[in-house]
């Protein structure tokens, strides 16, 4: 449910536009002695998207539920494990039933923030591709020009895409005072809602996740078929140029 490491990742650095927010911990500490980590009882968070912007730390996973669970620690080859509790805080008052609806949703709601990362991040990948190629061909004249209409083609059906999976203009956190929220800024928003309250989910509140995630399903099974169909495409003439090959990336 949730990993960490004394090895840092490659993660995107956010601009500094809120310089009082803090972002929880991620490295464990490997100081001789006595060491102290706290975990936020976050579930893992979705894959990172490098030039997204949040008014806040951004997509997160869900708390966990009251309950027993298991830490585990692995150094050199061996681990411990010790037992955790976690419990309810006592002036909520919400069923158990109704804590398991919320948190049921809010796990899908991070799943889809997942995919939905995950598939810009592919998207984009596979863009990097392109240019190198385009300057390359150029080069050739008349000859490059059918793998450099082939790649424009292919930018042209990932375009859109992308601009409904998330605002490519938001240059900032307020970015949308001028453009509109769309699929990536719009989960997060709910996903701030449904953390808002220790309560089972409202009607409207599974209503609205339906809507959102017919929309994410639409736009993926679009990339889908793009990368199924349009990268191979390209790759075919790109083969003949002695090019390296487009490849889709796994997005993480």
């Amino acid at each position: 449910m949730r990993h960490y490491s004394s090895k840092p990742k490659n993660k995107f650095e956010r601009p500094p536009e809120w310089p009082d927010l803090e972002r929880p911990p991620e490295l464990l500490p490997t100081a001789a002695g006595m060491n102290r980590f706290p975990w936020n009882l976050r579930y893992e968070s979705p894959t990172e998207l490098p030039g997204a912007f949040y008014a806040g730390n951004g997509p997160q996973g869900p708390y966990a539920l009251p309950g027993t669970y298991t830490l585990k620690l692995t150094v050199a080859g061996k681990s411990q494990t010790v037992p955790l509790e976690i419990k309810l805080d006592p002036r909520v008052k919400t069923s158990s039933a109704d804590l398991q609806k919320l948190f049921d949703l809010q796990m899908k709601v991070r799943d889809d923030i997942e995919e939905l990362h995950v598939k810009v991040n592919q998207l984009r990948g596979v863009r990097s591709q392109l240019e190198p190629i385009r300057k390359r061909l150029e080069e050739e004249g008349e000859k490059g020009k059918p793998v450099i209409a082939a790649c424009d083609e292919l930018e042209k059906k990932m375009t859109p895409v992308e601009e409904e999976l998330i605002q490519v203009k938001m240059k900032s956190s307020e970015g949308n005072l001028r453009y509109p929220n769309m699929l990536d800024e719009q989960y997060d928003s709910f996903r701030a809602t449904l953390e808002s309250a220790d309560a089972a989910p409202t009607e409207a509140e599974l209503t609205l996740f339906k809507q959102l995630h017919d929309r994410l399903e639409k736009q993926v099974a679009a990339w889908k078929g793009i990368a199924a169909t349009d990268v191979p495409a390209v790759n075919d003439l790109v083969r003949k140029e002695n090019i390296s090959l487009v490849e889709v990336p796994a997005g993480k």
